[in-house]
């Protein structure tokens, strides 16, 4: 990302400009409305207006949002689809969009994920509607997953299965990139190996959760995490 920013009439999000890697899994943390959800929107192709660059694979997103797209595993903030279709019926509806969708692969996630294949998408409790997110998500191994607040006002039991799947997924130290927003602090030190911290649109602080831990060993992260975003010279 080159200078990007985003304006609506009361928030502006940026100018900002940031380097994501293959193999990090980076967590992008704020409080709500500090921006997060509308900066996964422009990396992930979901959006189109706004001022600077988001290039993904050397290729700038909005010279070609079908093939970024079919690149980019995306988990948005509310579940999108069409609420009278079953949840076997949804997966087959995207698996047309993705050449590189695995029928496998899906099945696999939805069993250990207890997903009710025949139940209506419209009927999902918030909690299944984000197990449902991820395996579309994930289905077709994309280099690119982005998730945005999963663990987001579902149980802490649930928050941990879905953890844990993203965690076996994309492990630590692979090829793909993994992007993953909160406010949920603790949850951090549980999957990140870079910390982004945004407040009120802005960049506030960019580092390895190695060099958040070294500050204090003593104190959780969570409790660093949270200093740095009240922070006011950071």
């Amino acid at each position: 990302m080159r200078d990007l920013r985003v304006e609506y009439p009361n928030f502006t999000l940026g100018p900002l400009s940031l380097d994501l890697h293959p193999g990090e899994r980076v967590a992008l943390v704020g409080a709500n409305g500090a921006g997060k959800s509308t900066l996964l929107k422009a990396m992930a192709g979901r959006m189109n207006d706004y001022r600077g660059t988001v290039t993904v694979g050397g290729t700038e997103v909005r010279s070609n949002l079908p093939a970024i797209r079919a690149s980019i595993g995306f988990l948005p903030e509310r579940l999108l689809g069409y609420g009278w279709l079953t949840v076997g019926e949804h997966l087959r509806f995207l698996s047309n969009f993705y050449p590189t969708w695995d029928d496998a692969h899906a099945a696999d996630l939805a069993e250990r994920l207890q997903l009710p294949l025949l139940s209506r998408v419209g009927t999902l409790s918030k909690g299944m509607a984000v197990k449902l997110s991820l395996v579309a998500a994930e289905a077709f191994r994309p280099p690119v997953l982005v998730l945005d607040e999963p663990t987001s006002s579902i149980d802490p039991v649930m928050r941990g299965e879905l953890l844990q799947v993203i965690n076996e997924s994309a492990p630590a130290g692979g090829k793909r990139l993994v992007l993953y927003s909160t406010h949920i602090l603790e949850d951090v030190e549980r999957f990140a190996d870079r910390v982004v911290l945004l407040r009120d649109g802005r960049l506030v602080a960019d580092m390895s959760a190695a060099d958040v831990d070294a500050r204090d060993p003593a104190t959780p992260m969570s409790r660093k995490l949270y200093t740095l975003l009240r922070s006011t010279d950071e």
